[in-house]
């Protein structure tokens, strides 16, 4: 019997059982069918999901696109099947999306459908929960820990310590029971390990004068007229792939690092004249407490005793934890060595939950729901949830966080600005993006090495398949002689996606081989610490601290005077050469300089009790 005739068969059964009120037999063919098509969803799924863990070297154009494109055929098959989940509009960012209606992204978060940009957003939480998840297991948590361990009594673990930083945080916080040790040194690892990484850029305080230079458009917003401003230039996925951020970036990426690890946080911010917020200080929930954690500084906010953690009730309380954080005139002869902010304006702060328009949107609740469990990331979360468990404290008040959408506004900006080529007075005001970024966004093999060290990738592959991040950074430490020589050499123009010289004209394959010589040399310049911060990931100190050593000394580092300097003391610290660690950190000229500074008094004291 032909398909044809077999299908119309059971069609007149179906139609006779059906009028007399029967059930008709499953035809098993549909059965089949059925299992099909949810393979089919789930391979749509795994094959697109798989791009974000991926180290093909996708262009990011490419990879967005894909992302796009795969995540769309999986939303069309899944149909009105995802409008069955438990999705909810938040409730505290409908003024935000109603300021940001003119994003696309935002006006679309009840949409099924996928933006380009969304494919960044999964990469970073991807990145983010391998960060988080690697930094926090016990067997290597302990090992960045040396100034802590030491004011917990020169504290030495046992072997069959489980948990070794945990009991340091009890000790250095008597009354702390295990779960809140536990969350507080989850706590300190992950805002270690942002310290650490991402160089500190100085604020974006400009003039009015100097705004009205820098704007890239009419919009009245400074985001959305491209005008560079705090917390707001970069997407956290960004500040991980370049390496540097201002102290919002930091904590931005250091709150969504908590929240993969289910822990809650807000940026205490306090008010200028003008009723708008400054963002201070992390807020980490505990319990009923805010322990105090601030990425300007570098430093956890120093409690009564040395080595722990200040809360917010603490810090009101005894208003000397905040005054002593500025400097002495031995410690720094800046012109401004006081602490930023002052005991009074403790009183009046705003608790900011930090939101974006991705992680409030009915498609991310979806996907996040359909998930495999090895490939699940806290994607879609609601201020409203995260508000509702928030410890009460008078005189804090608890908004949603509008940085996420501005740092929207203003790519948007950028991304408008970059298509109008032919405008000369555009294409100047965005030096700075060609220099800080785009040798980055097109060397594909960078962002290769970066992942791997995301993952925590550094051991040997067996398979001699892929390289592992350290060996992946050492490729990029290229000689002067490897970049001249890359016109004519085949095997490097092939690593480096350069197209054959016999599929272009003389001119164009010139052309793209000096643009790529100069990346070359650009990508030399920051390899060097990136490979130093795998060494340090990996616990080879005394690797960390001889790469460092000798990046020092190389011409046109100086963009990283800063990275080098910390993870140099932090790595001498370790090595417990703590006087070259304190010589190092009182360094008086650097952006981390007043938390450095602070550090080192740390550590004289600690060397003084023992």
């Amino acid at each position: 019997m032909s398909f044809v005739s077999r299908f119309l068969s059971f069609a007149l059964l179906a139609t006779l059982l059906i009028s007399c009120g029967c059930q008709p037999p499953r035809d098993p063919m549909l059965d089949l069918l059925d299992v099909d098509l949810t393979k089919t969803k789930l391979d749509d799924l795994d094959r697109t999901m798989a791009l974000v863990d991926s180290e093909i070297r996708f262009e990011q154009k490419e990879f967005s696109n894909n992302m796009a494109t795969g995540l769309n055929r999986w939303a069309e098959t899944r149909g009105t099947e995802l409008d069955k989940g438990s999705w909810q509009e938040d409730v505290l960012t409908k003024d935000l999306m109603d300021a940001s209606a003119s994003l696309d992204i935002a006006e679309g978060f009840k949409d099924l459908s996928f933006f380009n940009t969304d494919g960044y957003y999964l990469q970073q939480s991807n990145w983010i929960s391998q960060i988080a998840n690697r930094v926090t297991n016990p067997e290597i948590q302990m090992a960045p820990f040396e100034l802590y361990r030491m004011a917990a009594d020169n504290y030495k673990p046992d072997e069959d310590v489980e948990a070794p930083l945990v009991e340091v945080v009890k000790k250095l916080h008597p009354e702390m029971g295990e779960d809140a040790g536990q969350a507080v040194a989850n706590s300190m690892s992950v805002f270690d390990w942002v310290v650490r990484n991402i160089q500190l850029l100085p604020d974006s305080n400009l003039t009015q004068e100097e705004q009205e230079e820098a704007r890239l458009n009419e919009s009245e917003s400074a985001a959305a007229a491209g005008i560079p401003g705090v917390g707001y230039q970069r997407y956290p996925w960004q500040s991980l792939l370049y390496g540097q951020g201002d102290y919002v970036d930091r904590a931005k990426i250091f709150m969504l690092g908590l929240r993969e690890l289910g822990i809650d946080s807000v940026m205490l911010a306090t008010q200028d004249e003008n009723g708008n917020s400054v963002p201070w200080a992390v807020g980490v929930v505990v319990g009923e407490n805010y322990y105090l954690f601030d990425t300007k500084l570098g430093l956890p906010i120093p409690g009564e005793k040395l080595g722990s953690i200040a809360t917010l009730d603490q810090v009101r309380a005894n208003p000397e934890l905040i005054t002593s954080l500025s400097l002495t005139n031995e410690e720094s002869l800046a012109d401004d060595t006081a602490y930023w902010l002052k005991p009074d304006q403790l009183g009046d702060l705003v608790a900011l939950v930090y939101t974006s328009p991705e992680s409030v949107s009915k498609r991310m609740s979806n996907l996040e729901a359909a998930l495999p469990v090895d490939l699940r990331t806290d994607l879609a979360f609601t201020t409203a949830e995260i508000a509702a468990r928030l410890p009460a404290k008078e005189g804090v008040a608890v908004e949603p966080w509008n940085v996420g959408y501005q740092t929207h506004e203003f790519r948007q900006a950028i991304r408008n600005a970059l298509e109008k080529k032919s405008d000369d007075v555009i294409s100047a005001k965005l030096n700075d993006y060609y220099f800080n970024e785009f040798y980055i966004d097109n060397f594909v093999v960078y962002r290769t090495a970066r992942a791997r060290f995301f993952k925590g990738k550094f051991g040997l592959d067996s398979a001699g398949l892929s390289l592992n991040a350290i060996q992946s950074f050492q490729r990029l430490k290229y000689t002067q002689e490897q970049i001249d020589n890359l016109g004519s050499d085949s095997d490097q123009q092939r690593r480096l996606g350069i197209r054959k010289e016999a599929e272009q004209n003389v001119t164009d394959f010139n052309t793209e081989v000096r643009s790529v010589q100069g990346q070359m040399d650009l990508i030399r310049r920051d390899a060097g610490l990136f490979l130093a911060q795998c060494h340090f990931d990996n616990g080879s100190m005394n690797a960390a601290a001889n790469w460092l050593e000798n990046i020092r000394a190389e011409d046109g580092v100086d963009r990283w005077d800063d990275g080098i300097t910390y993870l140099l003391g932090r790595s001498q610290e370790k090595l417990k050469d703590y006087d070259q660690a304190i010589e190092i950190f009182s360094s008086d000229d650097l952006q981390q300089s007043h938390g450095n500074l602070i550090r080192a008094r740390m550590l004289k004291e600690i060397i003084n009790t023992l």
